[in-house]
């Protein structure tokens, strides 16, 4: 059950910050963070079982990220992957609401998600579940596999940490901290899963200002031990 936490701010040193786990069986192949080698211009993980991200930045400052919904997917299961929702989205220039738009169309071609897409200037939210365009105003957002800011307490609960941390200097090692939550034994209260075959496989600290981006990957074996960490810092272009 994947988690994106996310501040919108008018700050220009902090436009976007995003503190996101993703869960995933661990033998699916994927290649850690890293500009990709057929668009150069992108960065993050990826997919290659799908050939997707489930989230990404590019160097003019976008930024777009997926998580899946959590329910039965009827029969059949539709074809399309949702990494593409975030890499074509990364690849592009089209405008986040016009982008959407195009999304909506498709909505029935994918299994249930969530979208939430920034593309320097603003930030949007879609789920072909809720089937709503909607742009975000200033402040704190909280998502998993349900729509955005269910009442789940790894939502509830990250949200006001997220806003807590975010109240003084930006700290990227407070919001890894703030991932790797192990839960209090309530339902949907862990943000960080341990499991030997499915599980929080990557933790990600991203931070968009006006002229410049900080992205960070650590990466995780089943046991939740770190294997590998990636950090970039690039000006935008």
């Amino acid at each position: 059950m994947c988690l994106i936490l996310f501040t919108i701010s008018s700050d220009p040193q902090q436009r976007l910050v995003v503190a996101a786990n993703r869960d995933e069986q661990h033998a699916r192949p994927t290649a850690r963070a890293g500009f990709w080698r057929d668009n150069n211009a992108i960065l993050g993980g990826r997919d290659l079982q799908a050939n997707g991200t489930w989230l990404g930045v590019n160097k003019n400052g976008r930024f777009a990220a997926v998580t899946n919904f959590a329910e039965t997917p009827a029969e059949p299961i539709p074809a399309r992957t949702r990494g593409e929702l975030t890499s074509h989205f990364l690849n592009s220039d089209i405008a986040p609401e016009d982008y959407l738009s195009d999304v909506d169309a498709l909505a029935d071609q994918y299994r249930g998600f969530n979208l939430v897409l920034f593309d320097g200037n603003a930030t949007w939210y879609y789920s072909n579940r809720a089937r709503e365009i909607k742009q975000l105003t200033e402040g704190h957002y909280g998502l998993s596999n349900q729509l955005l800011d269910c009442n789940w307490p790894k939502v509830n609960q990250g949200r006001e940490s997220l806003k807590e941390i975010l109240s003084t200097n930006f700290s990227s090692e407070k919001l890894f901290d703030l991932l790797a939550h192990r839960g209090d034994g309530q339902d949907h209260s862990a943000r960080f899963i341990l499991g030997e075959h499915y599980g929080t496989s990557v933790a990600t600290v991203v931070r968009i200002a006006a002229d410049n981006l900080f992205f960070e990957e650590r990466g995780f074996r089943p046991d939740g031990s770190m294997s590998v960490a990636n950090q970039f810092q690039l000006n935008i272009s």
